[in-house]
């Protein structure tokens, strides 16, 4: 079988693995609730958002006291241009209608909304840990190394609380790896559309594109690196420009950064749910693999991994308060802590150099 073909089965084979796992657990937490899909939308009794959603799906099921953005995303879905003010009943609107994609696609550009948008919603969300795992499975196929690496979405916590709470995070580390993918095969326009889009369903992962121009570069590749920066970069642009120029009061006002913003936030863990405490501990533990396993584990990987580990240092405590905040941001270093712990392993086992992921050369 040729090279090509074998690539192609690799990853159709993972996407099936990785969108039914990601199934599996939407329907076990809506099994939970009477089988009520509504659960995914993270909607609490008393939420100032219940009425309009419960308008649109009727009764819902409901979550714990705080909600989550699976709300958000819904009512998005249903109004992506804002044409019915939607916006005005979010916590910072303009920051919510930033990761637009993912509910854009699921509502179809705004011609579904109620059941059919909660289905387009619940579908991409298991279709996102589906290409991750794909393109995960295909990464460790380049590499020649384990296909275990692909514990590092099926086992990755961020990516579980973003299927099960239709958040737009798990669509985005699926369409940014695959852009990872493409840039690897030099097919480089369809890579610069690709983590164009990753960049619309959630801003952070700019920096994929941001890494590889960064790796481009000083590999002389220049043109590219200036074509991926300004591809990724114009889209999230224009749209944050008419967000501002549209939406009243519009502030793109999140997670600042601040110097160490683990350690303002360790001091309130013990005031928090055990899960919470626990999900925070962990991704603390998976940043710090992904700041030392990549040393040799080759230059692209450092370029990809490095700059998230700087953001979740840099990162203030409104992310590192909420374990599950955490986890979901930083869902990516544990994918390159993975892979990068497979090459150390496959580097153990032969006298062959680590070679750089991306290297035209077979590996």
């Amino acid at each position: 079988m040729s090279a090509p073909r074998r690539s192609t089965r690799i990853f159709l084979l993972w996407l099936v693995v990785g969108t039914a796992f990601a199934a599996g657990l939407q329907a076990r937490l809506a099994d939970a609730s009477g089988g009520n899909w509504t659960i995914l939308i993270g909607v609490s009794q008393h939420d100032w958002l219940r009425a309009p959603i419960e308008h649109e799906l009727g009764a819902l099921a409901f979550t714990a006291p705080q909600g989550h953005d699976g709300r958000y995303s819904f009512l998005m879905a249903g109004d992506p241009f804002n044409l019915h003010d939607r916006a005005s009943s979010f916590d910072r609107p303009a920051y919510r209608y930033r990761r637009i994609f993912y509910s854009l696609l699921a509502g179809g550009g705004g011609l579904f909304n109620g059941p059919a948008a909660l289905a387009g919603l619940i579908v991409l969300a298991a279709l996102g840990m589906g290409i991750s795992t794909a393109a995960v499975a295909s990464l460790a196929h380049r590499l020649g190394v384990s296909l275990l690496v692909v514990l590092g979405i099926l086992a990755n916590p961020g990516v579980w609380l973003s299927v099960i709470a239709l958040t737009p995070d798990a669509l985005a580390l699926g369409l940014a790896l695959w852009g990872v993918l493409l840039w690897w095969d030099r097919r480089y326009t369809w890579a610069i559309v690709v983590l164009a889009l990753a960049t619309l369903t959630k801003e952070h992962y700019l920096l994929f594109a941001f890494s590889l121009a960064g790796w481009a570069w000083f590999r002389h590749e220049r043109k590219h690196a200036v074509a991926l920066v300004l591809g990724a970069t114009a889209p999230l642009a224009l749209w944050t420009a008419w967000l501002l120029r549209t939406i009243e009061h519009g502030s793109l006002a999140g997670g600042n950064l601040a110097l160490l913003g683990i350690l303002k936030a360790s001091h309130i863990w013990n005031t928090v749910p055990p899960t919470e405490r626990a999900l925070a501990l962990l991704t603390l533990i998976g940043v710090i693999f992904a700041a030392v396993l990549p040393i040799r584990a080759g230059s692209l990987l450092r370029w990809l991994t490095w700059p998230w580990v700087a953001l979740a240092l840099t990162t203030s405590g409104w992310v590192w308060n909420l374990g599950n905040n955490a986890a979901r941001v930083f869902a990516p270093v544990w994918v390159f802590a993975v892979v990068s712990l497979a090459m150390w392993a496959r580097h153990s086992q032969t006298a062959e150099p680590l070679l750089s992921p991306g290297d035209p050369k077979p590996i």
